[in-house]
């Protein structure tokens, strides 16, 4: 197996670099996330944020990627996406604690 400069580091959650995605549509599941970050590295986890009650996406949720120059270029790449009627935000995660 191959090494790259860079890919043993490991990102804030310790297992990758957590990117956050904003402004998805209330019907978007984890298999979109799953779509949209695939082509551009491993992803080792994705997560859609629901609103308890209705079960319906909150608009925003999180991909973990394993190497930062591949997460890098998905956030470069998708952050002004055009998804259906929405403009994504996509960005690191912050270390910021921000309850709704």
């Amino acid at each position: 197996m191959s090494s790259l400069a860079g890919v043993s580091l490991t990102g804030p959650t310790g297992a990758g670099w957590c990117i956050f995605v904003y402004n998805l549509s209330p019907e978007a599941d984890e298999s979109v996330l799953w779509q949209l970050f695939g082509p551009f590295g491993a992803v080792t986890n994705v997560k859609v944020i629901r609103d308890f009650a209705t079960n319906k996406c909150k608009g925003f949720g999180f991909v973990t990627m394993t190497n930062y120059d591949e997460a890098a270029m998905a956030i470069a790449s998708l952050n002004g996406y055009r998804l259906g009627d929405r403009v994504l935000q996509v960005s690191f995660k912050t270390s910021k604690q921000h309850k709704a």
